[in-house]
């Protein structure tokens, strides 16, 4: 397991003393002229109304701390600032006094996994800071927010649309499967909407790493999105449970229902081993069978993550998201900055000029390229270089995305109630 300690708290005389070493000639040269980053960290460790802002939960490190966007039973989520890029970020706050071992441990892997997935459909870790008492996640954050969100005010989504979104979910999920790591936390609110079009899978709390065979035994996730084999009290292959999940999601999507419910947690254990889906009658036949497909109660014979991207339903979205995520006009993601000496992608070299402008050299770049989210270098060139992805891949999109119909259905679901909303469950770790 990855240490937890990653960066000394900030205001700490030994804090500064590192950053200080990441000053540029220039600046040593000229100690009056203070960069935009050097100023700020001088802020962090002279400036009252800095001081003041961070004693009182208003700012960590770089970032102004503002408005809620959730809350858990150990974190609340706060829409951030970054000081130097004006971006705005999500921000994570776990209250150490609150984690036990356990948990800890749960967020130690989330870290480790974020650290290790870098996917445009997936949401984007910029830093971790620790202070004496709290761990702060800070992270790309979605101006849309919660698909959840969007489906009970809005509704159902048609299926042209529904195929956008879900198709990039899937490809997030397709990524993590590729790489041996499970999610067993898909639901609606776990996916974030960065603009109209674009879906950003996030809450790797309950991920873990896991060979092709290997059998779990931690009940994680939402109840109303758990597969049967959850309920049988055996060990469980993680995959099949994240299709599983990603099954009552686009059954959500398009119905704006739940499709196993329950007055309690005795009958929804029974819809969901009973696995009867009722589909509506206006769901296409293409769409029913998918969905049958990834809602099959055996977990040997439900789709797997490549099946349900070749489906005849999603093939076509999908394989438009494929080309659109590998055309190499919109930019890749790097989450390092490259070593000096190699060649720059054009993303990249206008990333390192912004952040010039800033006062983070080549040269800090190089010295804190190994630390990744423990640095505050490292976190200000991720926000720059993920900033110009975004505005690149949005005018693609805008160019080329293939026409969807109305986003506008009525807020009630087929049968004319107002969907249901339906409530998490941490996981219950044994």
């Amino acid at each position: 397991m990855p240490k937890f300690c990653w960066r000394k708290p900030a205001r700490t005389r030994d804090d500064v003393t590192t950053m200080t070493l990441c000053e540029s000639s220039e600046e040593k040269a000229s100690p009056t002229k203070l960069t935009a980053y050097r100023k700020a960290i001088d802020n962090l460790d002279n400036d009252r109304k800095w001081q003041t802002d961070t004693a009182v939960g208003k700012r960590i490190g770089l970032y102004k701390l503002s408005g809620e966007l959730g809350k858990g039973n150990f974190s609340q989520v706060k829409t951030g600032y970054h000081e130097l890029t004006k971006e705005r970020v999500a921000i994570k706050i776990l209250d150490k006094t609150k984690l036990t071992a356990k948990a800890k441990k749960m967020l130690s892997r989330e870290i480790s996994v974020m650290e290790s997935i870098h996917h445009q459909n997936v949401i984007r870790l910029f830093e971790v800071i620790e202070t004496y008492t709290k761990y702060y996640l800070i992270m790309e954050h979605a101006a849309a927010g919660e698909l959840f969100k969007r489906l009970i005010s809005e509704g159902r989504m048609h299926e042209s649309e529904a195929k956008n979104i879900f198709s990039q979910i899937v490809l997030a999920v397709k990524h993590l499967h590729d790489r041996n790591i499970v999610h067993r936390d898909i639901k609606a609110e776990n996916v974030f909407l960065s603009s109209r079009g674009v879906a950003k899978l996030g809450d790797f709390g309950f991920s873990i790493t896991v060979s092709n065979a290997e059998k779990l035994e931690t009940f994680c996730g939402s109840p109303p999105y758990a597969a049967p084999e959850l309920f049988l009290d055996e060990r469980y292959v993680g995959r099949p449970v994240d299709v599983w999940s990603l099954g009552v999601l686009l059954f959500f999507m398009t119905t704006a229902t739940m499709p196993f419910l329950g007055d309690n947690m005795a009958g929804l254990r029974r819809s969901i081993l009973a696995g009867r889906v009722e589909a509506p009658a206006s769901m296409s036949q293409l769409l029913k069978s998918l969905i049958e497909s990834m809602l099959n109660t055996s977990p040997e014979h439900r789709f797997n993550i490549d099946q349900v991207l070749k489906s005849d339903w999603l093939r076509e979205a999908s394989a438009y998201q494929i080309r659109f995520n590998n055309n190499s006009v919109y930019g890749q993601w790097c989450a390092y900055p490259t070593a000096a000496g190699s060649e720059f992608t054009d993303t990249e070299t206008n990333a390192r000029r912004a952040l010039e402008v800033l006062g983070i050299t080549d040269v800090m770049l190089d010295e804190h390229g190994s630390r990744g989210s423990r640095s505050n270098v490292v976190a200000t060139y991720r926000i720059v270089v993920n900033r110009l992805l975004q505005q690149r891949r949005l005018m693609g999109q805008q160019n080329h995305m293939p026409h969807q119909n109305s986003t506008a259905q009525h807020p009630q679901t087929a049968s004319g109630r107002k969907p249901t909303k339906t409530k998490s469950r941490l996981c219950a770790i044994t």
